[in-house]
């Protein structure tokens, strides 16, 4: 074979071979140079077309503002060292107080003057913006470094510390002392008061103490808050040589901390009730400080109808105070009713069973009186019961100048079933004892109920630590437990536990009001002294003896009817009164409010009651009527009696009866009569 045999044939462009020289090595590389230099000249091109225009139009303004700016001083806020931003914060407090001291006050940052456009004020916006996000995070800018420095320790200064801290020091007890205050109360009865009278009284000293060292008025507000700082400030505003385990800043602190263990305990000993709710009585109390004045009241659902009818008066009255309703939890006032009681002006409902911790004992009934004042939000509280109505408005209680003088008021009960209790005072209260015991019903043994707790009206900032014992005798220590006698088995209920509180307490700063007490209704007819006038002849006079003339006034009233001949003349010997309903007078002798509510009964059936009829009033008397016989005489379902003299009587005007129609078609309207 030849080689032509096996010849190949040249292939064309459209045989898939490109055309000689396209796509060689040399022809590549000169394409490449030729596009990059392209890329470059335009690349030059356009920055210098950009500089052309920067320097023909922009440039002169832009110099002319530049040199304006070095002539004029700086207006805008000094921005802080980065650095010092930068810094972490435990190296920003770890600065020695010399090195504070040297850092001079920042100058104060002016207001933008008007000149400065707003482009310029916008420019120093990131700035300001990202300086606070840094501070957001825990940072400290220089200058607010420099205002916290430039007082010693960057704390606010306390110049009665050292004062207040000697107080308290000198209050700590010795460990037998300790002792003695924190051991359990094991007996009951008398004894029990007793001792808890005498350990409030303690406990009061001490935390006046701890209070005048913590609680700080600002003088500019008048609010009243805690400063709980005392082991910071005192570190802080050490001199440098002022350390070491034997350095009078480490005994300060150990005596500090060795005051407040022992009040948390003793509180926990004497008034537990208030925990956790608040953190500490002194937190509870600061808050009264300002918390101005309001009306308590206490309801369940069977009360709130009677409160529907009340509060109406109230603010009919024109009585404009706040008021709070106090309630023990869902079962005791249903939303329902919280609802419609809400719904008047000024009233809010509040569940106490979430501030009262009653481990051990129950909050229920009566009781609940002196904790409700003591929780509300209120300073100066006057307590009103569900069935109470005023006739006047009761804000006017606390223009009382026994109020004024003492924060507290009390009101009087009947002068009913006479029982001296003088020995059990003497008992229980402490030596000397005060002259206010002395003048009660109790210790001249006229009456066995002394206090009316209807009405309270209490200064809670002024009587703290006096409310917390009244609370504490209506509270753990009210019932009969484990063979210890209980208060409520000493005395009626919760009304006596006030003053008797107040006392045990070493509290003689408070007053009964000075109105009398009555009653309010319809008189029953007045027993009459008849003079018989008889016309007789000689004969029958003779024939009179001495017996026939001293006859009953029933007799009498027979012998006069059946003789042409006789004359009467009769007059009331006294009133007699019969009905539920307590009153008590304002001072100047006109009715001031009554309790029992308007019913004749409240105990009869819902379809058999009715409206007490209520016409005229009268009040206890100086001295008694009828020999051997009291005021009053208590008759079934809550029914007392008063038989008064004529003088104590008076007719209800025209602005009282209408009020009482007021209340009467309210109740109606409300369904409170069924």
């Amino acid at each position: 074979m030849t080689s032509t045999m096996f010849s190949k044939t040249p292939l064309g462009p459209k045989e898939g071979r490109a055309p000689p020289g396209l796509f060689s090595p040399v022809s590549a590389e000169r394409r490449r140079r030729l596009t990059s230099r392209r890329k470059h000249a335009f690349l030059f091109g356009t920055v210098l077309l950009v500089f052309l225009v920067y320097a023909t139009y922009f440039r002169p303004s832009v110099l002319a503002r530049f040199e304006e700016l070095q002539e004029s001083p700086r207006h805008g806020p000094a921005l802080p060292n980065m650095k010092s931003v930068a810094s972490s914060e435990d190296t920003y407090k770890q600065q020695s107080k010399r090195s504070r001291k040297s850092i001079p006050a920042p100058d104060s940052q002016k207001p933008i003057p008007p000149e400065i456009t707003e482009d310029e004020v916008e420019s120093t916006e990131p700035v300001t913006e990202n300086i606070r996000k840094l501070n957001e995070h825990g940072r400290k800018p220089k200058v607010e470094a420099q205002k916290e420095t430039q007082s010693s320790g960057h704390w606010p200064e306390r110049p009665n510390l050292k004062d207040d801290l000697e107080a308290v020091f000198a209050l700590l007890p010795d460990e037998i002392k300790m002792r003695e205050f924190l051991r359990p109360i094991d007996y009951g009865g008398p004894e029990r008061m007793r001792e808890l009278g005498l350990r409030t009284r303690a406990y009061q000293k001490y935390l006046s103490a701890w209070e005048k060292l913590h609680l700080v008025e600002d003088k500019a507000t008048g609010e009243t808050y805690v400063r709980d700082d005392v082991i910071q400030y005192l570190r802080a505003t050490q001199d440098d040589e002022d350390a070491g385990p034997d350095s009078s800043l480490t005994n300060t602190i150990h005596n500090y901390e060795a005051f407040r263990t022992f009040l948390a305990k003793f509180v926990r000993v004497l008034f537990p009730f208030t925990h956790p709710y608040f953190a500490d009585h002194m937190a509870l109390h600061s808050q009264f400080k300002n918390a101005g004045r309001g009306i308590v009241l206490t309801a369940g659902d069977d009360q709130a109808k009677y409160l529907l009818t009340t509060i109406y008066t109230f603010r009919e009255l024109g009585c404009d105070l706040p008021i709070e309703i106090m309630y023990l939890g869902d079962a005791d006032l249903g939303e329902d009713h919280r609802f419609e009681l809400e719904s008047l002006p000024g009233v809010t409902t509040r569940d106490i069973s979430q501030m009262v911790d009653d481990s051990g004992w129950k909050l229920a009934g009566w009781a609940i009186k002196p904790f409700a004042i003591l929780m509300s939000s209120f300073r100066e509280v006057i307590f009103i019961d569900a069935d109470s109505f005023f006739l006047r408005d009761p804000a006017k209680l606390f223009d009382d100048p026994d109020y004024k003088k003492t924060g507290a008021l009390f009101f009087r009960d009947r002068t009913i079933m006479p029982e001296s209790k003088r020995k059990w005072l003497m008992q229980i209260l402490p030596r000397p004892i005060h002259r206010l015991a002395k003048e009660s019903s109790w210790w001249a043994g006229t009456s066995g109920h002394h206090q009316e707790s209807g009405v309270v009206v209490v200064d809670t900032w002024k009587h703290f630590v006096s409310m917390l014992l009244v609370c504490r005798f209506n509270g753990s220590d009210r019932d009969s437990r484990g063979g210890k006698l209980g208060v409520y088995e000493m005395m009626h209920g919760d009304k006596e536990t006030f003053w008797i509180g107040f006392l045990l307490a070493g509290d003689s700063s408070f007053a009964f009001h000075k109105g009398a007490v009555g009653s309010i209704g319809v008189v029953e007819p007045p027993k009459k002294k008849t003079t018989t006038n008889k016309t007789t002849t000689t004969k029958e006079s003779e024939s009179l003896d001495a017996d026939e003339l001293s006859v009953s006034p029933r007799e009498t009233k027979e012998l006069i009817d059946e003789s042409p001949f006789e004359t009467t003349t009769s007059a009331p010997d006294s009133y007699t009164m019969c009905n539920p309903q307590l009153l008590h007078l304002d001072t100047d002798g006109t009715p001031l409010w009554f309790n029992g509510w308007l019913l004749a009964s409240k105990f009869s059936e819902r379809s058999k009651r009715r409206f007490a009829p209520m016409k005229s009033y009268i009040w206890e008397p100086k001295k008694k009527v009828i020999e051997d016989e009291d005021f009053w005489q208590l008759a079934e379902d809550n029914i007392c009696c008063l038989t008064s003299d004529t003088n104590s009587k008076a007719d209800l005007d025209d602005h009282d009866l209408d009020l009482l129609k007021m209340m009467r078609d309210r109740a109606l309207e409300v369904g409170a009569l069924n």
